[in-house]
């Protein structure tokens, strides 16, 4: 259905069905993207009967097809609101298990460096680069 703005005459296609509600009663107003003026668009008008509708073509010309305007052109439609954010289900047992967790993982990096600190001399000898590491912490 194409709308016009009363006041400043912007053009909108609006599918009928966001305007409309079932009965064929006006549903909601709508704003104008152009100057925000707030408007009732009228009922569509009922349809012409089909025989009628040749012969009122053929009196009129040809006609040339209004352009769909893109999505971003539509009156804009209200939006509900949506569900209700999830939430977060908090495990049984409390901070215990994270915290053993980060522990584990620190012990385990700990480990792994006392070996190459351990084990510098193969370190070195596999990876001569780390020469320069373990010069700058005075391990050399």
């Amino acid at each position: 259905m194409r709308i016009e703005c009363p006041a400043c005459g912007a053009a909108y296609e609006v599918p009928e069905h966001l305007l409309t509600r079932p009965d064929g009663t006006p549903a909601r107003p709508v704003r104008c993207l152009r100057c925000a003026r707030e408007w009732q668009p009228a009922a569509p008008a009922p349809e012409a009967p089909a025989a009628a509708a040749p012969l009122e073509a053929a009196a009129a010309g040809p006609t040339v097809p209004h352009p769909v305007l893109p999505a971003r052109h539509a009156a804009p439609v209200q939006l509900q609101p949506g569900p209700a954010p999830l939430r977060t289900v908090r495990q049984e047992g409390g901070l215990a298990p994270p915290l053993l967790a980060w522990a584990g993982s620190l012990a385990l990096l700990a480990l792994v460096l006392a070996i190459l600190v351990l084990q510098r001399e193969a370190v070195m000898a596999a990876w001569p680069p780390a020469a320069h590491l373990f010069r700058a912490l005075g391990l050399h």
